[in-house]
């Protein structure tokens, strides 16, 4: 996996350190990188990761507020176990390395998942649904590099 040059400054930038090999999986209204899927290592079971500052963020007061079990409450262990079917047979892996059962153990890679395209799904849906604002209004929140 290749990333473009100023992609992969951009993904640094909203890190704060620098990427392990990626391919942008979803931009931002800004044009600017949102997703990445990562390159597969045994240790990094998370095949989709929210880059966005601002939409992690978001995400994570959903999260930090009972989201996860909220979400895996409302619609039950057979579609988060549907959606972890899914993931290990194109993946490898259940989402985010799960355990066994339908559980989910983070909002951020089902909806990582799901804005990449790779698999869309209801957990996504929930997280998205409950979002005020996913990204900036006015302006991207991932700072420009500093011109010379």
């Amino acid at each position: 996996m290749t990333a473009d040059p100023g992609d992969r400054k951009a993904v640094a930038r909203q890190l704060g350190r620098e990427p392990r090999p990626f391919r942008v999986a979803a931009r931002c209204p800004f044009g600017m990188p949102s997703v990445v899927e990562n390159e597969r290592h045994r240790n990094m079971p998370t095949s989709f990761w929210i880059t966005c500052k601002t939409l992690d963020a978001a995400i994570a007061r959903i999260e930090s507020t009972g989201g996860v079990r909220e979400a895996q409450e409302h619609l039950g262990e057979e579609k988060i176990e549907e959606i972890h079917t899914a993931h290990k047979s194109a993946y490898g892996t259940r989402v985010a390395g799960v355990r066994e059962g339908g559980y989910v153990k983070c909002l951020h890679a089902f909806t990582a998942l799901h804005l990449a395209g790779a698999i869309p799904n209801p957990v996504a849906e929930w997280t998205l649904q409950r979002l005020q604002n996913s990204y900036p209004q006015d302006r991207c929140c991932t700072a420009k590099e500093p011109e010379n």
